[in-house]
């Protein structure tokens, strides 16, 4: 009779609480699927990680369902499954990349985001409201049958490369000097350098910081008008002792000579774009009716540039422009008829601000200048 007693006990147990489950289950609020711009709360539910519980104002992000994975989400957001590290580099909370949790909140990239009408003439990127109502961004490179995808650009040469600025940036953090004091003019790896900013600041010892140096003002080649200033990355350096006003780091990477005055950002690493192997555009490769820039700067303060040499053109992400592109360069020998194009090479996006893009020669026919048009193709 006990015995009956009890199992009549743990059976009425075991059915509250499958009822209580499946209430919670019912009452629960059904997550949201599909893209989504922050701010938001992220709901409280378990996972491995420290999750971010709350989103930034513009971001775009994701909440993760049961079945996802990174290689799925690259594949359906990013327009390539390969494009996967790109989206763990943004939350950097997942510590393996082979396990991730329902309801936590992925951001994703801004940069491999782009509206379907990227790159057409008056197309503009996707905005906030496209991804909010889940319009799926697409990155050019796409392979079809028999073509094969490879880096646009080697990661350390992306990792150093200039960029252009139409605003400006926080530059209150720089070198102050070295140890080797007013007698050292430029720095290099391994030396030991000062910072003008410490641990009132929130400067912390093992903080990577890269270091630039602000050059000079680009300006459109044809118009005259300033584009922006050009930056240079002179590498990066790591802190090693901090004090409340200054702090001490050591230079693990130049990229080119570093100098007092170069100031600091904080390290982000750099994500290589891929792109696809191609025959390059010639002569017969008809105009493909895509927006159009120029040539506005050239790196290393060149005249010319050939294959796998950096430039800066004046479309940015306004434009629809998204790392990965590809880009026709081309002349018109005499405008007035107009003749022809004479098409001179072919460039790959590799990192994109607002209004301007930084670019690899992959392909040249002939030397490319400052004021050369070029063509999203």
């Amino acid at each position: 009779m006990r015995s009956k007693g009890m199992g009549l006990l743990c059976g009425v147990a075991a059915l509250s609480l499958v009822l209580g489950h499946a209430e919670a289950q019912q009452t629960a609020p059904p997550a949201a699927s599909g893209l989504q711009v922050g701010p938001a709360t992220v709901p409280r539910h378990w996972s491995k990680y420290n999750y971010p519980e709350t989103i930034p104002d513009g971001a775009t992000y994701y909440i993760i369902v049961r079945g996802d994975t990174l290689w799925d989400l690259a594949g359906k957001y990013l327009g390539n499954p390969y494009l996967w590290p790109q989206i763990w580099d943004q939350n950097r909370y997942i510590t393996d990349a082979h396990w991730i949790y329902p309801g936590d909140p992925l951001i994703m990239p801004k940069v491999s985001l782009v509206s379907d009408r990227a790159g057409e003439a008056g197309g503009i990127a996707a905005g906030a409201e496209e991804a909010a109502a889940g319009v799926a961004g697409q990155v050019i490179a796409r392979p079809g049958a028999g073509e094969q995808l490879i880096p646009a650009i080697e990661e350390m040469a992306l990792q150093c490369a200039h960029y252009v600025l139409s605003g400006g940036e926080d530059d209150s953090l720089y070198i102050l000097g070295s140890e080797q004091g007013a007698t050292k003019l430029a720095f290099a790896e391994r030396d030991i350098v000062y910072l003008s900013k410490g641990s009132n600041a929130g400067v912390k010892a093992g903080d990577v910081y890269t270091a630039h140096h602000p050059s000079y003002e680009v300006k459109h080649p044809s118009s005259g008008r300033t584009i922006g200033r050009k930056v240079e990355t002179t590498g990066w350096v790591r802190v090693i002792l901090v004090q409340e006003n200054s702090s001490t780091a050591v230079i693990e990477r130049s990229c080119q000579d570093t100098h007092a005055g170069d100031y600091l950002r904080a390290f982000e690493k750099a994500s290589v774009p891929l792109i696809v192997r191609r025959p390059p555009p010639d002569r017969l490769t008809p105009p493909s009716g895509k927006i159009e820039g120029a040539v506005v700067d050239i790196g290393e303060d060149s005249m010319i540039a050939g294959e796998r040499q950096l430039v800066t053109i004046n479309l940015g992400t306004a434009n629809g422009i998204a790392p990965g592109n590809i880009l026709t360069v081309f002349k018109i020998m005499y405008p007035s008829v107009p003749t022809s194009r004479n098409v001179i090479g072919e460039l790959a996006v590799v990192s994109v601000r607002e209004r301007t893009a930084t670019a690899i020669v992959t392909y040249s026919a002939d030397h490319i200048m400052n004021g050369d048009r070029v063509e999203l193709r």
